[in-house]
């Protein structure tokens, strides 16, 4: 199986799903984590493209830590757009990796990169197996979308994953974002319910978990089915 993550930032995928792709990837599933943006207005350390460089290599470093593989677009953080062209290049993106699952953004959420993700993945995600929607790469089909938002939301899951197991594995890929855990650390403001950067996403996971029955889990929202285990 391939599972195809589309996130906004560098440390999304980890904050919101790291422990479900980190399952995945252990059972031998093909993981890669596409950021749209590289993260450059995420702290105030340097200039734009030396913050950038420095998130893509915190990206890398907790995209092996989960076992999946690391990918950027070119789209500018805080700056994602809802277009035909950015849509049509989200469609590339999905054929090109020909995914069995996407994971991406919950539709209502409080950053504007996050809600155009969201549009963006859907709509390709609708349009990548139409034959006469012209890309470079063949048309596919994959089988579902998740989502994945804060508690802030609207954001109710239906789908639980288990990952009491990888949530460790989850934590040391969170950690990996060095300067985004010490940014939020003091400017969190209303992104952050607790003053611990990974104490927060270790407490979402926790709360996750006992909505589930379980020590740690992640939610989704499912366009389709709902599994139990795994996302299929």
């Amino acid at each position: 199986m391939s599972v195809l993550a589309i996130v906004a930032h560098p440390d999304d995928a980890d904050i919101f799903c790291g422990g479900t792709l980190a399952k995945h990837a252990d059972r031998g599933d093909d993981v890669t984590i596409i950021h749209m943006t590289r993260g450059e207005l995420g702290t105030a350390d340097g200039t734009e493209e030396e913050i950038a460089a420095v998130r893509e290599e915190e990206a890398r470093q907790s995209g092996s830590e989960l076992g999946a593989s690391v990918e950027f677009l070119e789209f500018l953080d805080g700056r994602v757009t809802y277009s035909m062209e950015n849509r049509l290049e989200i469609v590339e993106t999905i054929r090109e990796h020909d995914p069995e699952l996407i994971l991406t953004h919950f539709r209502d959420d409080m950053h504007p990169d996050h809600r155009i993700t969201s549009r963006l993945v859907t709509d390709a995600y609708y349009m990548a197996s139409l034959p006469l929607v012209e890309t470079n790469s063949e048309p596919c089909d994959p089988s579902n979308v998740y989502c994945f938002g804060k508690p802030t939301s609207s954001f109710d899951p239906d789908t639980f994953v288990d990952v009491s197991e990888h949530v460790e594995q989850k934590i040391r890929a969170v950690e990996a974002h060095e300067s985004q855990a010490a940014w939020l650390d003091e400017h969190g403001g209303i992104d952050g319910e607790f003053d611990d950067f990974v104490e927060n996403v270790r407490a979402r996971t926790r709360t996750l978990g006992q909505r589930a029955g379980v020590p740690f889990a992640e939610g989704f929202t499912s366009l389709h089915t709902t599994p139990v285990s795994y996302l299929e």
